[in-house]
């Protein structure tokens, strides 16, 4: 059947973004340096504008496998009393059979509960829209034994649809003090329809995450004393459907410099070990992240590669800073 042959071949590109293909959403490994992707309590989380630029290349061995690219801008807004941001984010998957675009607007309210301690609250409003080339496809029925792909398949390609679009939202929250950080974010909380072939809700995405900033010297900067470098635990833990993901390591940043090593797993196997590098310098970072696979696919895979680009602009305007969040440099 047409529905069952499908479902095989959507279940391994669509939903195969890591090793655990029963995973929905594009995942990074520099999560903080795609932080509204994270979570959307984070837009204007520092403070000033800021935009993001995401690429990464998972499994780079296989031609085409995952490719994912993402841009956003967001920054503090005083009379709104929190943050504003866009992003769009791309992913084609299987050199091209599938291609995704989303477009989310998302707006996150700040709350200072205490000298120490801030909250934000974020929402996020989606737009996602999915293209499947039927041209792509292949079937059992165009095989021949001795050349290959080389009949015309006799399934009803009618049955599948070309296009796929629906709204979405999403929320998060996080708290953070000088010191520690901590947030929670549940995306696709409408569970919407993303299916080519039948009615199939998307499931709902839970992401927990935390860390701490901790400094292990100090630095004199134009004649003042700062704290600095700094070593940055993190735990980062991800559930979707039937797939987790747990990422568990440590950062050391400096001002300019910054660099981490990380275990991704996803319980059922080892994922892999994740390298971050990253440098910034009057306002740019630029990050770049390898993932090398200790699961049963490595030596096959290739990896992952991962590059991000962030721009953070200087405020124009003279006006009351809010506290913005000191997360990893990645």
């Amino acid at each position: 059947m047409i529905q069952t042959r499908l479902f095989v071949l959507l279940a391994i590109i669509s939903l195969g973004i890591t090793t655990n293909a029963m995973a929905q959403d594009p995942a990074f490994t520099q999560f903080y340096a795609n932080p509204m992707y994270l979570n959307p309590a984070m837009a204007g989380s520092a403070n000033c504008p800021r935009i993001s630029m995401n690429h990464r290349n998972q499994w780079s061995s296989l031609k085409g496998a995952f490719v994912t690219n993402s841009i956003s801008i967001d920054r503090n807004v005083e009379k709104l009393n929190g943050g504003l941001g866009l992003q769009i984010l791309n992913d084609e998957q299987g050199e091209g059979i599938v291609k995704s675009t989303q477009i989310n607007v998302i707006y996150s309210y700040q709350l200072q509960v205490s000298r120490k301690l801030t909250v934000l609250t974020g929402i996020q409003a989606s737009y996602h829209q999915k293209g499947l080339d039927k041209t792509k496809l292949f079937f059992g029925d165009q095989i021949d034994q001795n050349y290959g792909f080389i009949y015309e398949t006799e399934e009803n390609l009618d049955l599948i649809a070309d296009n796929v679009g629906y709204a979405d939202v999403s929320l998060g929250m996080m708290a953070f003090t000088k010191k520690y950080f901590f947030g929670l974010a549940l995306h696709h909380l409408s569970q919407p329809d993303a299916s080519f072939i039948e009615e199939s809700p998307l499931p709902r995405r839970f992401t927990v995450h935390t860390g701490a900033n901790i400094a292990v010297g100090r630095t004199k900067n134009m004649g003042l004393v700062m704290d600095g470098p700094f070593i940055t635990p993190n735990v980062m833990y991800l559930k979707q459907a039937g797939a987790e993901q747990l990422n568990v390591g440590m950062s050391l940043t400096n001002e300019s410099l910054s660099g981490g090593l990380y275990y991704r797993s996803n319980f059922a196997n080892p994922d892999a070990v994740l390298i971050v590098l990253g440098y910034e310098n009057n306002g740019i970072r630029f990050g770049y992240s390898y993932d090398y696979t200790v699961s049963k696919l490595s030596g096959i895979s290739g990896g992952a590669h991962e590059v991000s680009v962030t721009l953070q602009l200087a405020c124009r305007d003279k006006r009351k800073k809010l506290k913005a969040i000191k997360c990893p440099k990645f």
